[in-house]
């Protein structure tokens, strides 16, 4: 997957389907420049620098699928109570 890609990624929760087989829970947001991120609920690293995320992300995604738009969770309704 590309990261031109990922930036045209909706905000959201999506399937993450790697190269090798396995798949991982993943959200999408934005940082403050409306530059998008993503971070698999499986693995991330405060350590990684951004390079080597783009390059795991490069090398390895097979493709995404969103099973959670944040538009669709807006209209759901908010939250009373954080959890």
């Amino acid at each position: 997957m590309k990261m031109k890609d990922v930036q045209e990624l909706a905000h959201g929760i999506y399937s993450v389907y790697w190269k090798d087989g396995s798949a991982s829970l993943a959200s999408v947001g934005s940082l403050y420049d409306g530059t998008r991120w993503l971070a698999p609920t499986n693995w991330i690293s405060v350590e990684m620098n951004t390079e080597a995320v783009k390059k795991i992300w490069r090398r390895n995604v097979e493709r995404v699928a969103i099973i959670l738009e944040h538009e669709t969770w807006e209209a759901i309704g908010k939250l009373e109570e954080p959890i």
